[in-house]
């Protein structure tokens, strides 16, 4: 079936090549009477816009960039669901990319990012300084930045998470009005979420008139693998439990530090409730089918996704783009799932 142009269109509803065009791209100089009327003849007769043509007139690619740690982690997968449902509704493309929360590979994807000349970024950093450079360069260069769940950098941009500090405070006061005072804190090494996160926890116990044991707070290097990961988690655990200084329960900052540590209590055979409580961030859907169920913070992922797609969206159809469109800090509320780990 040979396709029909715009000239084909004008001829047989009798319109200007001009009118056709212009209905076509959805200009209001048109009635939306005659750009129904020309948008029905077209699609029902196969005519497929010239997108190519458009880009070169605007300037714009209608690609946004994505930089996230890891596709496969529940939590970001369930960020991207919340992007492309909105974006599945407009004429925006997604490049998707993993930094491995490697600064050197994540300094990489940003360069060929703008390479690729995309309009928008999203991204999850990893905090390095280096990196923080570029993107403000991106961003004073007009290219519109969201900053998505680690949102605690300080760079003027848009920001979409969750009020770390507040999250990890009512986790705590969960566990110490189960009694637990002796909590032990697990957390990556990573900067900005890791911090807040860490200082709700301090100033619970301290609100709580808990003295801080340091001993209860534990750096796990997240780039390793899960199992060299695990194996850190036994070995500390196991120390405790020699020396009889296990925890009342554990509080793990991350998804991926959850599970990890599930697997280490389970492989050291300490009951859960009854000897450890455990209560952590986790947004993998399965967390009731564990035995004993888990008890979690879960993050409004898929939320935090549609709202940086839907800020993006409105941005780039702002004539004036970010000179004058305040930057926002959203921040969504989390909601703490309690189960039988933590009763």
């Amino acid at each position: 079936m040979k396709r029909i142009t715009i000239k084909d269109i004008a001829k047989a509803l009798g319109y200007s090549i001009g009118t056709v065009s212009k209905a076509l791209a959805d200009s209001h100089e048109i009635s939306e009477v005659t750009k129904i009327e020309i948008q029905k003849f077209a699609d029902g007769n196969g005519y497929q816009y010239n997108q190519y043509a458009k880009l070169l007139r605007t300037g714009k690619t209608n690609i946004i960039g994505m930089i996230v740690p890891a596709i496969g982690n529940s939590f970001f997968s369930q960020i991207l669901e919340g992007i492309e449902e909105k974006m599945s509704k407009t004429a925006y493309n997604l490049i998707i990319m993993q930094s491995y929360d490697d600064p050197i590979r994540e300094l990489n994807l940003l360069e060929t990012l703008f390479k690729k000349g995309v309009d928008a970024i999203i991204i999850a950093p990893t905090g390095n300084c280096i990196s923080m450079d570029y993107l403000i360069k991106l961003k004073n260069d007009g290219i519109p930045v969201v900053f998505i769940d680690r949102i605690n950098y300080d760079i003027n941009t848009h920001k979409i998470g969750i009020d770390n500090y507040k999250a990890v405070y009512q986790g705590i006061s969960h566990l110490i009005k189960r009694d637990c005072h002796d909590i032990l804190f697990v957390s990556s090494m990573a900067k900005g979420v890791v911090e807040e996160r860490k200082r709700g926890y301090l100033q619970c116990l301290n609100d709580s008139g808990i003295r801080i044991n340091h001993d209860n707070l534990l750096s796990i290097d997240v780039e390793k693998k899960d199992a060299a990961n695990r194996e850190e988690l036994i070995k500390h655990l196991t120390h405790r439990l020699m020396t009889n200084t296990l925890p009342q329960a554990i509080f793990t900052a991350s998804d991926q530090l959850t599970y990890q540590s599930l697997e280490a209590l389970h492989a050291l055979h300490i009951r859960i409730p009854d000897e450890i409580a455990l209560l952590g961030f986790a947004n993998f859907s399965f967390s009731n089918l564990f035995r004993p169920a888990l008890s979690c913070i879960v993050q409004p992922s898929k939320e935090m996704g549609a709202q940086a797609f839907v800020l993006i969206n409105e941005i780039l159809n702002n004539p004036n783009k970010q000179q004058t469109f305040q930057f926002k800090d959203i921040k969504l509320p989390v909601k703490m799932e309690i189960r039988e780990s933590t009763t």
